[in-house]
């Protein structure tokens, strides 16, 4: 080994806690990086092959009912490659040993072969045989909630008659790798499956023989969807079709392609505020040993090292850091690249994810590394190894001596020796300290904008579930009834009150803006749902007129006062017309709401109602469960508290992970450079602080000075970093402001607090750190080093 490689080495060994913390920094970038950026691949790949192994559709559409003969006119649009009919309806289950009402949707498959469109992955056991009426196959995700063995019997109300089935396979399907309930925010297959049945036992059941009521499209390569869908829909609108959609806007995909957006997002901005952290203590440190090893340079030089192999002297030692830090960077991506896979694997049902780092993004983050590290201390080392020889052997040329503002304002005497001091020191090199305070900064907004979200989705619920819905439990029917019926609810088992609604499936026209929506229809004397306008004030229901939500009427460019048609997509299918009276505001889907006489006389139609919310006493709801699954004529129960409890398991389990990732992160970048900034500075002014124990002054005395600069820094950049959080938060609502999901500006004091404790914690191992060092300092041996 030569002797200036030797060099190095022992370079690297002095220096053994700054390049480490700069390490640090640098494997908590690489770290975030590779996994963010693999996950996001990984995703991606299983996403994508997915839906080509098993034919995702591009168009989807649902409707009343069609005979078998409509599909040949839906295959002759131009552009449409293949397609599959089917048969679909809803279901309450009766699981063994559970107490709750399940809801089930149940999905025809073809009596032979695999479908055409949306096939079935089988994961464990077989199809239903054709002969077999009682054989169903169930989503994995359900089956795993129950801990479903195969041969399972279950009860299922189907079409208002209660029937046995019998678990003979689980499988996954593309459509349904985000599985969402009716009016659910979260996924719970405890309380919510999927069940595939064989077309020939499904359509009987519900008089569809020779008939379908779903169809889902995929197109030839290239062709465009709108003009699909308005074929689509121009067909199946006799046949009572609720409108055709896009994959884009199919509820698993929309999801899943949202949270591949966010992880796309995180994934670039994140590391590259480390990586940005780490270039810049590379370059303040790398800068300083070179600017204390003049003397040496000028002896390699002298010695016949040309200019080339002293700059890459240093920049080996530049690359042993880098390399360390890359080598911590795949231990970390690695580990939190698989917890992260496993966690979206319980909500994504996603059959070939799995976490596999692979070589083109090792390289790609690898060269994006050296070539940060390499324009953070270029300039550094060119400036000194250019030097002469001669010039080289001098020591630096001290600073030029200039009064601050503080000495020409003359308020040095209002402020002690010790911090006036601190101040001058900062103004003298402003850059540095401007770059410490930057990188502090991030490090407190990371923390924000990572912790934000359980503010934002807690202060979603509380509005959802505490202002909008104030029931217990929601009833839907199977289809619309009497007024008269609502008696019969108020009489189920421990209900103390009950409120109607009316669910009217509409194709909402305002110009050429149109939206497929449901309007609501809500008793004006309502207490157990509220609408709320933008300010989340309630909002009495106007006697006519339409109330629409911000987004909707964002949607439709509709402003209070204009009237749109709206086509209503069951029944007769008549078209009305409604002014809209105010604009809402809810963080879920979309919504449109009427009083429920005003809406029923819109529609010309007596007085009915989709379903009820019920108070319901507490000790009775398991009785009401019990006699909800065997009751026909209602299709589903959901419970404010199970949406609640789904809730806070989300959060334990993942969002929970994800704050403690963010935060160490955080305390990572903090540390590198508060403790490098202590160490620089007790480098660079060694001499001087020795000095003062000369003269007297106590080591806590002269510990303020050494430190003072880090709590003056800390004590700005703590605020500041809350501020560009907040500003990075406001950009995440801005990305989250969708069609089925928003979520609100809320950063609560306990986010902004986490933050502040994380930076003054790193703050205060970096000062303890640094008053060590300095209390082993022989002052003696300090003050004999030449200047």
């Amino acid at each position: 080994m030569r002797a200036i490689d030797r060099k190095v080495l022992r370079d690297v060994a002095g220096l053994r806690g700054q390049l480490l913390a700069i390490a640090l920094v640098v494997g908590a970038g690489v770290g975030l990086f590779l996994a963010m950026q693999t996950c996001l691949r990984s995703l991606q790949s299983a996403q994508q092959g997915y839906y080509h192994g098993e034919r995702f559709g591009d168009v989807f559409a649902g409707l009343v009912r069609a005979p078998e003969h409509v599909a040949d006119q839906l295959r002759a649009i131009p552009g449409v490659h293949t397609l599959q009919t089917r048969v679909i309806a809803r279901a309450t289950l009766d699981l063994p040993g559970v107490t709750q009402a399940v809801s089930g949707r149940l999905v025809s498959i073809p009596d032979e072969g695999r479908a055409t469109v949306n096939a079935l992955r089988l994961r464990s056991g077989r199809l239903p045989a054709p002969e077999r009426s009682d054989e169903i196959v169930v989503n994995e995700g359900f089956a795993e909630a129950h801990a479903m063995p195969l041969g399972t019997e279950i009860g299922a109300v189907i079409d208002g008659k209660h029937q046995r089935l019998r678990v003979v396979g689980t499988a996954l399907s593309p459509e349904f790798i985000y599985v969402l309930g009716p009016g659910s925010i979260f996924p719970d297959d405890r309380l919510y499956g999927i069940l595939w049945m064989r077309r020939a036992t499904l359509g009987p059941a519900f008089d569809m023989e020779g008939a379908f009521n779903d169809v889902s499209l995929r197109l030839t390569r290239g062709t465009g969807t709108e003009g699909v869908i308005r074929r689509v829909d121009d067909i199946l609108d006799r046949y009572g079709g609720s409108g055709a959609y896009a994959r884009k806007d199919q509820q698993s995909h929309f999801f899943l392609n949202s949270e591949l957006e966010q992880l796309r997002s995180f994934g670039m901005m994140v590391p590259i505020m480390f990586l940005l952290a780490a270039a810049f203590l590379l370059n303040v440190v790398v800068g300083r040993i070179i600017a204390g090893q003049r003397g040496q340079i000028a002896s390699l030089k002298a010695l016949g090292y040309h200019d080339g192999e002293v700059g890459a002297h240093y920049a080996k030692l530049v690359g042993v850091v880098v390399a360390a830090g890359y080598a911590i960077g795949l231990a970390v991506a690695t580990w939190i690249g698989s917890a992260m896979i496993e966690m979206y694997a319980k909500y994504y049902r996603l059959p070939d994810l799995q976490f596999d780092m692979g070589f083109a993004e090792a390289v790609q983050v690898a060269t994006i590394c050296f070539v940060a590290a390499g324009l953070g201390t270029w300039a550094a080392i060119r400036r000194t190894v250019s030097l002469p020889p001669a010039e080289a052997m001098r020591p630096e040329a001290p600073a030029v001596y200039r009064r601050t503002v503080l000495e020409r304002l003359g308020l040095t005497r209002l402020v002690p020796a010790s911090t006036a001091m601190v101040l001058r020191e900062m103004e003298r090199k402003p850059f540095r300290r401007l770059l410490t305070f930057a990188g502090m900064s991030m490090a407190t907004a990371l923390v924000v904008v990572s912790t934000f979200a359980i503010d934002a989705i807690d202060y979603a619920m509380l509005v959802s579930f505490g202002l909008e819905r104030r029931e217990d439990v929601q009833l839907t029917l199977m289809e619309p009834r009497a007024s008269g019926t609502l008696t019969e609810l108020e009489h189920l088992p421990g209900v103390q009150h009950a409120e109607p609604f009316r669910s009217v499936p509409v194709r909402m026209h305002n110009g050429h803006r149109v939206r497929n929506v449901a309007i609501l229809g809500i008793p004006q004397d309502a207490t157990l749902q509220q609408i709320l306008d933008v300010k989340l004030r309630t909002i009495p229901l106007p006697e006519e007129g339409l109330v629409l939500t911000r987004k909707l009427a964002e949607i439709l460019d509709a402003q209070v006062g204009d009237v749109l048609r709206f086509d209503v997509l069951e029944g007769h299918r008549a078209s009305h017309s409604a002014r809209v009276s105010r604009i809402a505001e809810t963080f879920v889907g979309l919504g449109a709401y009427m009083e429920l006489h005003a809406l029923c006389r819109v529609l010309r139609e007596p007085l009915a109602f989709s379903g009820a919310w019920l108070t319901v006493d507490d000790e009775q709801l398991p009785a009401l469960h019990q006699k909800v699954k065997r009751t026909p004529a209602i299709a589903g129960i959901s419970s404010r508290d199970d949406a609640m409890r789904t809730y806070r398991k989300l959060i334990d389990e993942n969002l929970g992970m994800s704050i403690s990732i963010s935060v160490g992160f955080a305390l990572i970048m903090a540390l590198g450079i508060l403790y490098n900034a202590a160490r620089i500075t007790l480098a660079e002014h060694a001499r001087q602080l020795a000095s003062l124990r000369v003269l007297g002054y106590r080591r806590s005395e002269v510990a303020k000075i050494l430190l003072g600069e880090l709590a003056f820094l800390t004590a700005l950049a703590i605020p500041a970093g809350m501020v560009l959080g907040y500003l990075l938060a406001m950009l995440t609502v801005v990305g989250f402001d969708t069609e089925q999901l928003r979520i609100p500006l809320v950063v609560q004091p306990r986010t902004y607090a986490l933050a502040g404790v994380t930076v003054l914690a790193a703050t205060l191992v970096s000062g303890w750190a640094a008053w060590r060092k300095l209390d082993k300092m022989d002052i003696i041996e300090v003050l004999k080093i030449q200047e």
